[in-house]
């Protein structure tokens, strides 16, 4: 790989000469979960970390239910959520897959709605936690 990128132009010989690979140069240590889907189970949603650093899951899902609701289209439900992470400033790999498992008649679902009384309480608990990280200190040094 050094030898061609010195061929191509990538790189100068110089460069090559201090180079000293030591490893594979990716690795990859997956997180496995072995769940059971529920008999409602819609579509399996699976992604790099370049969408999960970006897009929550809920989020991810919401944006899929009502992708799918809207058209109907898999392959285009994938690019508009590659494209979502990448408007949040993605600079990683985006792979995503859907797998629609067939049991959902998406031109006659309702959207989903967001839970008003549930964003709500998670803005609370972030600001009640971030207050606590900065007072805790204080009250201790005291």
């Amino acid at each position: 790989m050094l030898v061609q990128g010195v061929e191509v132009g990538r790189w100068t010989s110089k460069f090559v000469y201090r180079v000293q690979l030591k490893g594979d140069l990716v690795t990859a240590s997956p997180d496995i979960y072995q769940v059971t889907l529920a008999s409602d189970a819609e579509f399996l949603l699976l992604a790099s970390d370049g969408l999960w650093d970006y897009v929550n899951s809920l989020d991810a899902v919401t944006f899929v239910r009502n992708q799918l609701r809207e058209h109907g289209n898999v392959q285009r439900a994938c690019e508009a959520l590659a494209h979502a992470a990448l408007d949040q400033r993605s600079q990683d790999n985006v792979s995503i897959i859907i797998a629609d498992l067939g049991r959902t008649d998406w031109e006659n679902l309702a959207p989903q709605q967001q839970n008003f009384v549930w964003e709500l309480s998670q803005v609370f608990a972030t600001i009640s936690i971030v207050s606590l990280g900065i007072w805790v200190p204080y009250f201790l040094s005291l």
